[in-house]
């Protein structure tokens, strides 16, 4: 793919996160594919809180990766076998890598996602001060369990949503119509100052 159109379309990733959040992580990557169905996957998950570690652990890999590439020219998509993978040449051995990482999402939430893609970090900081976003209003009767359910940590009143994948789990247990909406901020929605 030309350079001039792999610039646009990741800009217009970037556009499509401001707006809606992480649309695109937690609906259209192929990567966030595989993870999110083997995180369906019925045994005992880790990692739910583990974002003050994930977030710049990604930072210091994403400045590996732009290291990688604009000094040396290595894709170090390639060397961690996610070409390989898609391309279905599992005789490479650099697949393993990316499998590792498949398997334990079985165990841990989005692995990959959270600790080493670098689009991830680039569309978490534009989603975090983004248009749409889950949000609860002042129907929530603090029950907490859109906390606990939350894969990743992100659904305490005053989280800005940066690394939400949008799967949509809070909005399947509040057992309160309306107290939590899919919706850009508006009269009725509780601020974090409000918090009690």
């Amino acid at each position: 793919m030309p350079v001039a159109g792999m610039i646009s379309g990741l800009l217009l990733i970037i556009v499509i996160s401001f707006l809606f959040g992480r649309v695109f992580c937690g609906n259209i990557c192929p990567i966030g594919a595989l993870q999110e169905i083997l995180s369906i996957i019925p045994v005992h998950k880790t990692g739910s809180s583990i974002k003050k570690y994930s977030v710049p652990f990604r930072a210091a890999v994403f400045a590996v990766f732009l290291a990688a590439g604009l000094l040396f020219s290595i894709s170090l998509f390639d060397i961690m076998g996610v070409k390989d993978f898609f391309h279905l040449n599992f005789a490479s051995f650099s697949v393993l890598i990316f499998s590792a990482f498949l398997a334990a999402s079985v165990f841990i939430y989005r692995p990959f996602c959270r600790f080493i893609c670098p689009y991830g970090l680039l569309l978490s900081l534009v989603s975090a001060p983004g248009i749409y976003k889950f949000r609860r209003t002042d129907k929530c009767i603090e029950c907490g369990k859109c906390e606990k359910v939350c894969p990743v940590d992100e659904a305490k009143r005053d989280d800005n949503k940066s690394e939400c994948y949008m799967c949509g789990r809070c909005m399947e247990v509040c057992p309160v119509s309306g107290a939590l909406v899919y919706s850009r901020k508006k009269e009725g929605f509780i601020s974090p100052e409000k918090k009690n």
